[in-house]
Parts: C-alpha cells; sequence; structure tokens
C-alpha cells in the first residue's frame, strides 16, 4: 500500500462528508460501490495516469455500471463517519486493485506499468 494513494482515498472520504448532519441511507450496495471505484481506478491508471479521469472517461465507466456520481458521493456520506467500515472498503478496493495486477494473462502483469501499485 502506498501512503499517497491511501492519503488521498482517505482524503476523498473526508471531503464527502464534511458538513454532514445526518447519515442519510446508502443509494448502491457495498459491492457496487467497490466494483465502480476500482472499475474508475483502472480506467484512470490504463489511461493518461493523470489526475482527475477524463470526464468522458468516467461518464462511460458510470454509464457501464448504472451507477451516477451522486449514488458514489451518497454511499459515502452514508458509511464515512464509521472509519472500520471505511478501511475495510478501502482494503477490499486495493486486494481488488492487486489481483487485477496480477491476472495471469489479463494485461494484469506486475511489470506492466499500466496499472502501478495502489
Amino acid at each position: 500500500m502506498r501512503g499517497g494513494w491511501w492519503a488521498g482515498c482517505v482524503a476523498v472520504t473526508l471531503l464527502g462528508v464534511v458538513g454532514c448532519e445526518e447519515q442519510g441511507p446508502a443509494t448502491i450496495d457495498r459491492e457496487v460501490f467497490v466494483e465502480t471505484y476500482v472499475e474508475l481506478r483502472v480506467a484512470q491508471l490504463r489511461g493518461s495516469g493523470g489526475d482527475p479521469l477524463p470526464a468522458e472517461e468516467r461518464a462511460r465507466v458510470l454509464a457501464e455500471r448504472a451507477v451516477t456520481e451522486e449514488e458514489l458521493l451518497a454511499f459515502v456520506e452514508a458509511h464515512g463517519r464509521d472509519p472500520q467500515f471505511m478501511e475495510r472498503l478501502w482494503q477490499d478496493v486495493e486486494a481488488r486493485l492487486e489481483q487485477i495486477r496480477n491476472a495471469p494473462g489479463a494485461g494484469g502483469d506486475p511489470a506492466d506499468p499500466s496499472i502501478p501499485p495502489p
């Protein structure tokens, strides 16, 4: 795990919950959030690798998953105040990115620079 990536995730999570008075119900479940986040991250890493992911690519991934940015933010708002939940969530995201990188024949060669370590 790279400290910079983890710190970025924490910062995004904290920004998502700043100013929230109440926790609302999540509009998507945990698995949908994780799968969508992983796909967005892989798209970013396989693309230019720059931040942020180009809007058209982000829109494509979200449309394929039938998820909106608002649903992703609502999920973070609903769960962001539970540090244990969020830590397990990001560990799951990292594990899935690691699986993708190490998958034989799937372009996940550990030496492949298109998917650097998280």
